[in-house]
């Protein structure tokens, strides 16, 4: 099963292109969807989803929050469930070796931000998925997927399409690509001696509790990564709502 990655890197392209109209015409109600959006993409899709619940299994969760956080991360603009589970799974299990998919020491930080959309996943690290109809069709069909949700924009407000999925996926893919760096270099490590990853507060406030990434590589399995008061974790939060 293979994506075809350099569709992904020309839809990362015109996300950055969309800056431009953003920036020039965007209004501050505009601005305030983006923010909406790339909490949903970012928090519901790619963190409490994606990261805590599909790779790492770190709780339960009912089918429906599963199935809506992985539309949410499937419309980030960073690969399908299945590529991105996939691509993670293999970051824990080589960390900070040459076959870590996006370690800054062996990849550059540069591909690490820009490029990481070529390692190509190995699927055979999520054999859970793929016994997914479902998350085998969002795979599948993931371009379908970016297609009609962009109609649906461009038919309500041609500019959201801009506003309210384009730049909210630039926002949160490098969000991404900053935990992927930041998170392993700069920082400070309350738990020594595993790996190069890092605790960085400012990752922490604004990638969703992501940031602390030191408290997540301790404990893959802890779906809060949160170990000290001031330590916000907005995503454990969102996770201990749909845990009640």
């Amino acid at each position: 099963m293979k994506l075809k990655i350099y569709w992904l890197f020309v839809f990362q392209l015109i996300c950055a292109i969309s800056l431009v109209p953003m920036f020039m015409y965007a209004s501050w109600q505009n601005w305030l969807v983006t923010l909406l959006v790339y909490s949903f993409y970012g928090c519901i899709g790619a963190t409490a989803v994606f990261h805590r619940l599909l790779t790492h299994k770190a709780y339960e969760a009912p089918k429906w929050f599963e199935y809506f956080g992985t539309v949410c991360g499937t419309l980030g603009g960073y690969g399908s469930s299945i590529a991105w589970v996939a691509i993670h799974r293999a970051h824990h299990r080589y960390v900070d070796t040459d076959k870590d998919p996006h370690s800054p020491t062996f990849k550059g930080w540069f591909n690490v931000q820009f490029l990481i959309m070529f390692n190509q996943p190995n699927v055979r690290l999520v054999p859970d998925l793929l016994r997914s109809k479902f998350h085998t069709a969002m795979h599948n069909y993931y371009w379908l997927v970016h297609a009609a949700y962009a109609g649906i924009l461009y038919s309500i407000d041609p500019f959201a399409v801009v506003y309210a999925h384009l730049v909210p996926s630039f926002l949160i893919f490098h969000a991404g690509g900053l935990i992927n760096n930041w998170g392993h270099t700069w920082g400070w490590q309350d738990h020594t001696g595993k790996d190069t990853s890092r605790n960085n507060p400012i990752l922490g406030y604004l990638v969703f509790g992501e940031g602390w990434h030191n408290n997540h590589h301790s404990d893959p399995k802890k779906w809060n990564f949160s170990e000290k008061w001031w330590q916000l974790d907005l995503a454990a939060l969102l996770i201990k709502g749909i845990k009640k």
